[in-house]
């Protein structure tokens, strides 16, 4: 097993709006939740709702740790900045937007970097921040190997979305990728295909958000637990 990869795949559930929502994924045992930024989304939390969602999250799972990872669908330097130095979160994830590749992600996380500001220097992209990368083909992939981040999250492309389309892509496409690093997959994953996909790829963490959703931004627990159970089954 690669430096990429993981022994036990980690599970991130993105799209949390609520409370209870992230309670279920946290005692289902998901290391990560997502809260998304990005305003069109049907699934945004405002800056000041989601600093008191993760802070309430810490406070009712405590000692237990895990990821707060704020998403945004485009570079804007001083909100990812400050969703790290002052509304506790612990990663940001950026997705370039569009049909937008790896040079426009490498140019947003350079710039991300670049910027320098208090609790989040230079380097910072390396550690924490992830890229988000929209699979059509595998020219979609040019690059990804030698992004500056800790992470990339594959998704599947789709027209009219960043992601939480509920769509898949296909999986050998991500395989050489998740070989020579951190790789999250995303992208129509469900209790019935998350295992497969694990198989596939071998992933260092999968990402659900629509496939454990009864509605945009509204987690079902059972299919939460259900979608768990499959990756613990596979691990």
């Amino acid at each position: 097993m690669s430096a990429a990869q993981r022994a036990v795949t980690g599970v991130k559930i993105c799209g949390i709006t609520r409370r209870e929502d992230g309670l279920a994924a946290l005692e289902a045992g998901a290391d990560a939740i997502g809260v998304i930024f990005a305003e069109p989304s049907p699934r945004f939390v405002a800056p000041w709702d989601a600093a008191a969602l993760v802070a309430a999250l810490r406070a009712a799972v405590a000692p237990r740790t895990f990821l707060a990872i704020a998403v945004f669908d485009r570079l804007d330097v001083a909100a990812a900045r400050h969703a790290l130095a002052g509304l506790g979160f612990d990663r940001v994830q950026f997705h370039p937007g569009g049909n937008a590749g790896s040079a426009a992600l490498r140019a947003a996380l350079d710039a991300f970097d670049a910027a320098g500001a208090p609790a989040c220097g230079p380097g910072t992209a390396t550690t924490r921040a992830w890229g988000a990368l929209r699979v059509r083909d595998a020219t979609s992939l040019d690059g990804a190997a030698a992004l500056p981040c800790e992470a990339v999250l594959l998704d599947a492309w789709a027209p009219d979305a960043a992601g939480g389309s509920g769509l898949t892509f296909a999986w050998e496409l991500a395989v050489p990728l998740a070989l020579e690093r951190r790789v999250v997959l995303a992208g129509g994953l469900t209790p019935k295909n998350v295992g497969a996909a694990i198989e596939r790829v071998q992933p260092w963490m999968v990402d659900v958000s629509s496939g454990v959703e009864t509605a945009p931004g509204r987690k079902d627990p059972a299919r939460i637990r259900a979608f768990m159970e499959a990756v613990k089954h596979h691990d």
